[in-house]
């Protein structure tokens, strides 16, 4: 290839890389706050429901005190709801962090991604510095760049590894809450077909 079309092949692969990053980077966090609207909202319900769930129990248990049994199903499907309810909340408090910890990773991949296309057009194609006007000495701005790259790397590392961590205890306190729900919901039918 002559310098020129190399030279117009890596400034146009730069922007196209700037752009698509900024694309992705919008597309992906608008979609993951859709979601993550969602399943907060979700999760506040389950929270909600197994409040009224015990607020009208406890009320109703108030007119019928001495009449149910087994005391131990009421227990039981009282404390399992509880439970159920903090999971909920528990979970709604730690997804924020896992949502975080993904948006920050594909931030730092898409801007590793855009100096590794700012290097290679320098590397061909030494340029004038906008803030000095002097020419860009290409072994300094390697120097810098490896520098550069080794912080985006280290941070996509530890934002990935947050995300898996944020992730592996959303997604257990999810089926945890869900399970107690449930739980609680069959505990109380169970006490209301035998004493009913």
């Amino acid at each position: 290839m002559t310098n020129s079309l190399e030279q117009e092949r890596l400034k146009t692969r730069l922007e196209s890389a700037a752009k698509h990053a900024t694309d992705m980077n919008l597309r992906a966090v608008q979609v993951s706050i859709d979601i993550g609207k969602e399943k907060t909202q979700y999760f506040e319900k389950l929270a909600l429901a197994a409040g009224g769930t015990i607020a009208l129990v406890v009320s109703f248990v108030g007119a019928h005190s001495g009449r149910l049994q087994p005391t131990w199903l009421l227990r039981s499907a009282l404390i399992t709801l509880v439970l159920a309810m903090i999971a909920a909340v528990y979970r709604n408090w730690k997804f924020p962090f896992y949502m975080l910890a993904v948006h920050s990773r594909q931030q730092y991949v898409a801007q590793l991604e855009r100096e590794r296309c700012r290097r290679d057009y320098i590397v061909a194609f030494p340029a004038v510095a906008m803030e000095s006007g002097k020419m860009i000495d290409v072994q300094a701005y390697l120097k810098d760049f490896a520098e550069d790259e080794r912080t985006l790397n280290n941070n996509i590392s530890d934002t990935g590894k947050q995300e898996t961590s944020a992730f592996k205890i959303v997604k257990i306190v999810d089926g945890i809450a869900l399970f107690l729900m449930v739980t609680g919901m069959a505990l109380l039918i169970a006490l209301a077909r035998k004493n009913f």
